[in-house]
């Protein structure tokens, strides 16, 4: 039997992307509200969404109309991110601090209750943990704002995310840690 004749099955159901990807805009406001727009028409007319708002907006619209889609972020500053998300994605990681241990406070902390870190040459030092403490090395790529809500959404690129899957949130005032590991598979949105 030829390969010209043979029919192409697939083992698994795939996803259904259209010639024309539906185009999700969300425009971010100076105070943190999103404006979204489906294929140039407002998806929520009442204005009561947030940027916390955002990834779990984009998994109903592309659960809704069974495809993926092109979302387009646009920061109040003008900034633009864009990226693809399909039905089904699973959920973002979702930073609570229900999952997580409240943070330790030091004994003797420093300044702002941080302890300070000695520099060397050869790496950086840092005491006050527990012996024998698994101690995670996280390095501030950028920081961002909570809004009104206490909550802080911060994009991580998925390159950055596919070789570094563990994200920790660290409030700079209130101590509050948030951590988790985002899925291998999980876009970001």
């Amino acid at each position: 039997m030829s390969m010209m004749s043979a029919s192409y099955r697939r083992d698994h159901p795939t996803i259904r992307v259209p010639v024309v990807m539906p185009l999700v805009e969300v425009t971010i406001a100076q105070d943190g509200h999103a404006a979204v727009r489906l294929n140039g028409e407002p998806y929520n007319v009442d204005g009561s969404l947030t940027r916390s708002d955002v990834s779990t907006v984009l998994d109903q619209i592309a659960l809704q109309l069974g495809t993926a889609v092109r979302a387009e972020l646009i920061e109040s500053d003008g900034e633009r991110f864009t990226d693809y998300v399909t039905p089904g994605s699973s959920p973002r990681c979702p930073a609570s601090t229900n999952d997580v241990a409240p943070a330790s406070r030091p004994t003797h902390p420093g300044p702002g209750g941080v302890r300070p870190l000695l520099l060397s040459a050869f790496g950086v030092t840092g005491s006050g943990f527990t012996v024998g403490e698994e101690v995670e090395v996280c390095v501030v790529v950028t920081t961002q704002v909570a809004d009104a809500d206490g909550q802080a959404f911060v994009r991580v690129p998925s390159a950055l995310l596919a070789t570094h899957p563990d994200v920790v949130l660290v409030g700079r005032s209130s101590g509050t840690v948030a951590a988790g590991s985002v899925p291998a598979d999980a876009d970001s949105a």
